[in-house]
């Protein structure tokens, strides 16, 4: 009883859904604790928890999951970007533009924007940034500009050579642009979080709505729709998408830069499209086709697949995917395996789906067939990771980590 008492603090004050991360790992964090007190009992650590703040926020340090890296996901900012263009660039009179960033983690996100715009060449009296976080340490982090090799997995890495230098810890970002993010302590699910701010032009808000749970959602829409300007654009994760009967956005943009705006208003930039979203209660799996990785391991072929192209029938999963029909979407993969044979794009693309589908074991199984395939496909290697550390297995997740990583660099070098 004392370790559902304990989730649902963790509920009432950052939202949290545990199934969303695993009880695994909510367990870890409150043993980390209870040793760092001395404690044997759950109970005993419940009433530590009750009668201290701080006791509060240092499981909650324990408990958050900081990862992100630099211009996650090329969409997004390729989104923004035009955006910025026609609403800034296009009509210097217009107001400064306001950027927010929620969560922002050890700020990687709102470092990435404000070297987006620099690369607009918009003057930074021309914007401002904000990015919010919940943990004091990933702000701490965030404000010291510090990074390992991990924070940077693109391919283009041209930023970092022009704004970072060689630090003993990694790469430190250059004080120049540390300068232009406003880092502040906060909670999205609290109605008065930023309360008296003007509000945004653009709110990046990636990759925390999956981890709340329902009323919390809506709690943390209420605040996004408060702080976002009208007309505002707004970025989700790409598993996530907006509670049921939410009507007040619409998906905006190019498909994949899964974007929003208020209903009936329209971006501007080249490209740009909105349609009415179709909303639900769960988030999807990541659905945009999976790429083909860089290289291939001899086993990528197996001799006894059948040569026909599965990629009709991905193109129609991913669309379901994205439509929340995710039974469907299952079932379009598992005929591409029997058609075409085993293939990496596929069997990624369903253990995604089985993962938004929230089972987390078949997820698992097909994600570990993707790597037998290609043993050196990262984001296979990444999302086993991420599943490893929900279940609480530090020693997992480190290593696909580190073999993340390591394809990763393949992948940079083009070594077969």
């Amino acid at each position: 009883m004392s370790h559902e008492a304990i989730e649902q603090r963790l509920a009432q004050r950052i939202g949290l859904d545990p199934a969303t991360v695993g009880r695994g790992l909510i367990t870890r964090a409150l043993h980390a604790r209870m040793s760092a007190l001395g404690m044997a009992r759950a109970e005993d650590y419940l009433r530590a928890l009750d009668a201290s703040e701080d006791e509060l926020q240092a499981l909650i340090e324990e408990v958050v999951i900081p990862e992100s890296w630099f211009f996650r996901d090329d969409c997004p900012f390729a989104l923004f970007q035009d955006h910025v263009r026609a609403g800034w660039l296009g009509n210097p009179s217009r107001p400064p533009l306001r950027v927010l960033s929620v969560p922002c983690a050890a700020g990687e996100e709102p470092y990435s924007i404000a070297l987006a715009l620099l690369d607009l060449d918009l003057p930074p009296a021309r914007f401002s940034i904000d990015a919010v976080d919940v943990s004091a340490q990933a702000l701490e982090r965030a404000k010291r500009g510090v990074y390992s090799a991990n924070a940077f997995r693109g391919t283009d890495l041209l930023f970092r050579a022009r704004h970072f230098r060689e630090h003993a810890s990694g790469f430190e970002l250059d004080p120049s642009v540390r300068a232009l993010v406003r880092f502040i302590r906060g909670n999205l699910i609290d109605p008065d979080l930023l309360k008296g701010e003007p509000p945004y032009d653009v709110i990046l808000c990636r990759n925390l709505l999956i981890y709340l749970d329902e009323p919390s959602r809506r709690r943390a829409l209420d605040t996004i729709d408060r702080l976002l300007a009208h007309p505002g654009l707004l970025f989700v994760g790409h598993a996530e998408r907006l509670a049921t009967g939410e009507t007040r956005f619409e998906s905006a943009g190019r498909k994949g830069c899964f974007a929003y705006q208020r209903v009936g208003e329209k971006i501007k930039g080249p490209g740009a499209t909105a349609t009415t979203v179709r909303v639900r209660s769960k988030p999807p799996a990541r659905t945009e086709l999976p790429r083909e990785p860089a290289t291939r391991s001899p086993q990528a072929a197996p001799a006894n697949s059948q040569t026909s192209s599965p990629a009709p029938l991905l193109e129609q999963a991913a669309a379901l995917a994205d439509e929340g029909r995710n039974d469907q979407a299952a079932a379009l993969c598992e005929r591409a395996l029997r058609e075409a044979g085993p293939n990496p794009r596929t069997l990624f693309l369903l253990g995604m789906i089985r993962q938004s589908q929230g089972d987390l074991t078949r997820a698992e199984e097909t994600l570990r067939k993707v790597v037998y395939l290609d043993p050196r496909h990262d984001e296979a290697l990444l999302a086993l990771s991420l599943i490893a550390q929900r279940r609480g297995d530090r020693t997992a997740a480190d290593g696909f980590r580190r073999r993340a990583e390591r394809a990763h660099k393949h992948h940079e070098k083009g070594t077969p």
